[in-house]
């Protein structure tokens, strides 16, 4: 995805992610994989690698939440049809169950969560109902849909690879980019087609910067409504402190259309500060807390040893 493809992604027209979309992606990985019991990726692979970390990982959700709020499909589709609100534990516990399933799953696990997501996403439509950005009041939303799921896609991964080398360790710009190429496979598994995809971590900042300069993102109520939701149910103690580490290094118009903490010299040295805290603790960690319990799970499997019914 060069700069020119970037931008070509940004304003693209709205495409439909059909039920044929995942299953001809499904039939191609399948071929794809070496052994079918380690899923899309397996042990020593960059994208395991990045994504076993639960700090990394659950820190990386709420702060790709923020960008993805931003548009606002995703912010209507969220408000509207998830229970994020309502019940926002047991919403993080079936979002987690999917995901990791699709990146820690034997093959047989990743095709049929796959194909269960579109159908969940597939009952997700509705209209945007305001003018926002390039969008106008009655235009219509689907979650199966490619160029909003390139988005949600891009930005949880992007998130997660700046905090895992924040709180872990650096990485070289090649395991960057095959972290990237790694990613490909598990966007298949949405619908994402290959080549749309971005190829290296240049190509994703291309993407990011694209995106935050356009008219695609805007500021709606209901991300407005959700980022301050996703606040408050920040214990008290850790509020500000966590919030602010995780919406300063934001892009800046992103921190202005969901009035986040804006990096300011002052907020981006706290965050700093918050960070190698982070780094500390979780280095003392146990690897059984360090890690997700889906990792640990399927090198139970590799390893011949039970898993837990999924």
């Amino acid at each position: 995805m060069t700069t020119a493809n970037a931008f070509k992604a940004v304003d693209a027209a709205p495409v439909a992610v059909e039920k044929a979309n995942i299953q001809v992606a499904l039939q191609g990985l399948e071929q794809q994989v070496t052994d079918p019991n380690k899923g899309l990726f397996g042990p020593g692979s960059m994208f395991w690698e990045v994504n076993r970390h639960t700090l990394v990982y659950f820190l990386g959700a709420v702060q790709s939440v923020q960008m993805q709020l931003c548009h606002p499909w995703i912010a209507k589709a969220v408000f509207e049809h998830s229970k994020i609100m309502s019940d926002p534990r047991r919403r993080a516990q079936l979002t987690y169950i999917y995901l990791w399933s699709i990146i820690y799953g034997d093959m047989e696990t990743v095709s049929k969560k796959a194909k269960a997501l579109f159908n969940v996403h597939e009952r997700v439509s509705g209209v945007i109902g305001e003018a926002v950005g390039r969008h106008q009041e009655s235009d219509k939303y689907q979650a199966n849909e490619y160029s909003a799921l390139l988005w949600v896609h891009v930005t949880a991964f992007y998130c997660r690879l700046k905090l895992y080398e924040q709180l872990i360790q650096p990485l070289t710009p090649v395991q960057r980019d095959q972290f990237c190429q790694e990613a490909t496979r598990y966007a298949q598994c949405f619908g994402i087609p290959e080549e749309a995809h971005p190829k290296t971590w240049q190509d994703v900042e291309n993407y990011v910067e694209a995106m935050a300069a356009s008219n695609t993102l805007a500021r709606t109520e209901a991300g407005l409504k959700i980022r301050h939701f996703l606040e408050a149910n920040i214990p008290a103690p850790l509020r500000g402190t966590l919030w602010n580490y995780l919406c300063a290094p934001l892009p800046e118009r992103m921190q202005a259309l969901l009035d986040q903490p804006m990096a300011t010299p002052q907020n981006l040295m706290r965050s700093r500060r918050i960070g190698w805290m982070l780094k500390q603790f979780n280095r003392i960690l146990p690897e059984r807390i360090a890690f997700v319990p889906a990792y640990h799970e399927a090198m139970q499997r590799i390893d011949g040893k039970s898993e837990p019914d999924r």
